[in-house]
């Protein structure tokens, strides 16, 4: 009975239609009204976290006497340039001694212009001597009033002259919905280019890539979105761009939308426009129902997608299938790992849409019938200030033996989780088996992993882990781990040279150590990124191996 009022009083939330607010009147109560018709709130992203609810009242703050140290690790921010602690939840894309660097960045609360550089709540980086030291270039460029960077950040390469970084790009906080203008919750893009002698980057004006509907307009369209957790992939040979997001409908049941959007990029990167991009759909917003499952596919909060792309242009899109509603309203307790292909001219998947699923965790070690396994939602990580987990995918192409490679998390073997591989087929049958990426088999955490792939084929994986301190500890390191094919285990190393107290970490942006890391190779080396608070706050830590 509790389950059902709780998922009756989400369902009218979800359906209730209140009148459009007024141009010009407070942006506070146009978040509030978004806000009140999200669903999943707990798996929202860091950035639209911060949108909906701006600064915390006050820092989640301790005290830890540990003296700072740093070897090989490189801060890619300034912290003499923050204003307000919370530089965490990270990206990073880089090509030959050339490496960019994101993050969100909490400073961003401090401007009421968000033309200002600093508003904006996407933070880059830039290295032009192979990471060995970075220049904060404090963020991306905004023209317009009416929108701000809002973090969630994405960054790759397209060349050793052009790089993309992108992310949430939101009404602003104070001047959204004043001058009549339009303002939406989307996701956009800026093209980088280096400059003749290779030392500096120069970043375009936001260009969007997908849309939520105009948030002004009177009366408000029945369409309108809040979109989230954006992710970018590239392929040189095909030239093609895929950003995946997640479609969270203001109005419905709210459930979530798994979408990508597609692009040629021009020989010319900076001739990419808002017109370039394709917006598909990779998984229908399901149903509102109280007895979901896998097979009836209704009453699950689907979230967390990341693309790949392969050089004939196929895009595989890996995602999270009943996070969050898997605790409070779809009658089903486990989560799934999707995968679909869309091939290089088509419109929606050829494999792994609605009409015909595909799970990844098929087959995993303590999983349902279905594929259901065990997740980290149902664990309070202790130091993590959202508590709950996730088990969000990653993917990457392999060339070398022409298979997508999907990462997770999940807690089918230990309450804190492990990291899990698994090389799918070109069309995604023909599946390996399940492999851990972790070697060590006890009961640390191991959260948030991040994949790409080196030239030679070597498959390089990272994540937070806690492996060094006791299971009971908030003591965190970042670790990763190099192997020349899905089935064969390679030795763990330990890439951070500090070890990350959380419960002792002060940030104003929740969660305090982000939703993710992240990791790219070029040639035979692979640069990492995370969020890293042996200083005391959060900021974005850099190193390399290879």
């Amino acid at each position: 009975m509790k389950r059902f009022l709780v998922a009756f009083a989400l369902l009218s939330t979800a359906l209730t239609v209140v009148p459009a607010q007024q141009a010009g009147a407070s942006t506070d109560a146009l978040r509030q009204w978004v806000s009140d018709r999200i669903v999943g709130h707990k798996s929202l992203s860091q950035g639209a976290r911060q949108w909906l609810k701006g600064p915390p009242s006050s820092p989640r703050s301790s005290s830890s006497p540990r003296t700072p140290s740093f070897g090989t690790n490189v801060d890619a921010a300034d912290p003499n340039e923050d204003l307000i602690s919370g530089q965490s939840e990270t990206a990073i894309a880089a090509s030959g001694q050339t490496v960019v660097a994101a993050w969100n960045d909490a400073t961003g609360f401090a401007f009421n212009d968000s033309t200002q550089a600093k508003a904006s709540f996407t933070g880059v980086g830039f290295s032009s001597d192979g990471g060995a030291s970075f220049q904060d270039l404090v963020g991306l460029p905004n023209p317009n009033p009416d929108q701000q960077w809002m973090g969630d950040p994405m960054a790759i390469a397209i060349d050793s002259r052009h790089f993309l970084v992108g992310g949430l790009y939101f009404p602003s906080f104070f001047t959204a919905c004043s001058d009549g203008n339009p303002s939406t919750l989307g996701v956009a893009v800026s093209v980088g280019t280096l400059n003749g002698l290779g030392t500096n980057i120069s970043f375009s004006s936001p260009i969007f890539v997908a849309q939520g509907g105009d948030l002004c307009a009177h009366p408000r369209p029945h369409g309108l979105a809040l979109l989230d957790k954006p992710f970018m992939a590239y392929d040189p040979t095909s030239r093609t761009l895929a950003v995946t997001y997640t479609r969270d409908y203001l109005r419905g049941s709210g459930l979530g939308e798994v979408d990508v959007a597609r692009a040629h990029v021009p020989a010319v990167p900076s001739s990419l426009t808002q017109g370039s991009f394709h917006n598909l759909v990779v998984w229908h917003q399901e149903l509102f129902c109280l007895d979901g499952s896998e097979a009836n596919q209704c009453g699950a909060l689907n979230t967390g997608a990341y693309p790949a792309v392969a050089p004939d242009g196929k895009i595989y899109v890996a995602w999270e299938r009943n996070i969050e509603s898997n605790l409070f309203f779809s009658g089903d307790p486990y989560v799934y790992i999707h995968a679909a292909v869309i091939p290089r001219w088509a419109t929606e998947p050829t494999v792994g849409g609605n009409t015909s699923p595909f799970v990844v965790t098929q087959g995993q070690v303590n999983s349902n019938s279905d594929g259901g396994v065990k997740s980290l939602d149902g664990t309070a990580i202790a130091g993590f200030s959202r508590g709950l987990g996730q088990d969000f995918p990653r993917v990457a192409f392999d060339a070398q033996i022409g298979r997508p490679i999907v990462v997770w998390n999940d807690a089918s073997a230990h309450p804190l989780g492990d990291i899990w591989m698994r090389a799918l087929g070109a069309n995604l049958g023909s599946a390996a088996s399940i492999h851990r990426v972790n070697s060590d088999g006890g009961y640390a955490l191991h959260f948030l992993p991040a994949v790409s792939i080196r030239s030679n084929g070597k498959i390089c994986s990272s994540w937070y882990d806690r492996r060094r301190s006791a299971p009971d500890s908030t003591e965190t390191d970042y670790f990763g781990e190099c192997r020349p094919n899905p089935w064969t285990q390679s030795r763990d190393y330990r890439i951070t040279t500090g070890a990350t107290d959380w419960s002792g970490t002060s940030s104003f942006i929740s969660p305090n150590f982000g939703d993710y890391t992240d990791n790219a190779s070029t040639g035979t080396t692979t640069y990492f990124i995370w969020s890293d608070g042996r200083l005391g706050v959060p900021q974005p830590f850099v190193d390399s191996n290879g």
